[in-house]
């Protein structure tokens, strides 16, 4: 069971001025005694406050941004508690990694080779390896620290590839209940666009005799085939006419309860007759985008797969931390 890990409000201001100071590497400026105090201990190793709020900057800042006051309060404690446990992860990962990779020479290269791999990619990219360090300097980074918790990182991908990855069956019939047992999930609804002429009354003196005409012009060379778009970026009064009469959703639903009845009923690239409203003469035409249908298994076999694919990682995943975690002693302070 998940234990609650209450975080003191000192904190989430401490966070707060944290955010700015990590990223000119000024976190050791800070009293220690109260930055320090333990949160977790894993095996014979200990997680502490300024661990997790250094790991957890980055989301304390996209939180700043989008809540407020209370709200943010509230985000920080809860991005402080999922980061305290992220971190206990981690430890409990890198302690089997090193006990699987510590006393094998020949793997321990591969790794080393792999890390300088990854290195020569990221100062390429900086530019110099003076570019680098001057990069992770400024961002309140420690090149070496920085180097060796990659290099856990690749332990890490090497063992989860290993023992959760590798693992993963996701049987033919499995996609197949799934799609079964969901298949509202794979429901369409339909979808469809209304293009619209119209002639305004109030652009010829509100005369509806003077406006028919232009109306019936209109009618007369659709019948003819010509196109619609084309009529309507010509004949139009409407606020769509430069773009062919094409309706928003919300205009179509903002309009008249009669006018949509009898434009939402047309067939695919079906248009209207001549409709009268207090403001002027219309021409609809449909344009059925989509169609309400329920898509065949064929056709999301490959969504399926991908979710429940996702799904059996997160499920091995958990399952197998939770197996190495047995066999150590965890403890999580309040």
């Amino acid at each position: 069971m998940k234990i609650s890990v209450k975080f003191p409000i000192f904190l989430f201001l401490f966070a707060i001025i944290l955010i700015p100071a990590v990223s000119q590497g000024a976190v050791d400026d800070f009293n220690k005694n109260n930055i320090n105090s333990i949160k977790a201990i894993v095996g014979d190793e200990i997680i502490t406050r300024e661990d997790v709020l250094k790991r957890a900057v980055v989301a304390i800042r996209e939180a700043q941004g989008k809540y407020k006051e209370e709200e943010f309060i509230e985000k920080v404690e809860e991005i402080l508690e999922n980061t305290l446990y992220e971190l206990i992860d981690r430890k409990v990962l890198v302690k089997e990694a090193q006990q699987i990779f510590g006393t094998n020479e020949a793997m321990m290269k591969e790794i080393e080779k792999d890390l300088e791999s990854f290195m020569k990619g990221a100062v390429k990219n900086v530019g110099s390896l003076s570019k680098y360090y001057e990069i992770a300097e400024s961002q309140g980074i420690n090149p070496v620290e920085k180097r060796n918790e990659l290099k856990e990182d690749i332990m890490i991908d090497k063992i989860i590839k290993e023992n959760v990855y590798n693992r993963v069956k996701i049987q033919p019939k499995s996609l197949r209940r799934y799609y079964c047992e969901n298949i509202s999930e794979f429901h369409q609804e339909k979808e469809v666009h209304l293009r619209h002429i119209m002639i305004k009354f109030s652009a010829h003196d509100n005369n509806k005799e003077e406006a028919l005409p232009i109306a019936r012009q209109a009618i007369k060379r659709l019948q003819k085939g010509e196109d619609f778009i084309a009529l309507a970026k010509k004949y139009s009064e409407g606020p769509n006419a430069e773009n062919g009469g094409l309706m928003s959703p919300e205009e179509t639903n903002e309009l008249r309860k009669d006018l949509r009845d009898i434009a939402c009923n047309l067939k695919d690239n079906e248009y209207s007759k001549i409709l009268e409203s207090p403001v002027g003469y219309h021409i609809f035409r449909m344009e059925l985008n989509r169609p309400e249908m329920t898509q065949p298994f064929e056709t999301v076999q490959d969504e399926i797969y991908k979710k429940l694919y996702k799904e059996e990682i997160s499920r091995l995943k958990r399952l197998y931390i939770d197996s190495l975690k047995a066999g150590l002693f965890i403890k999580v302070y309040n």
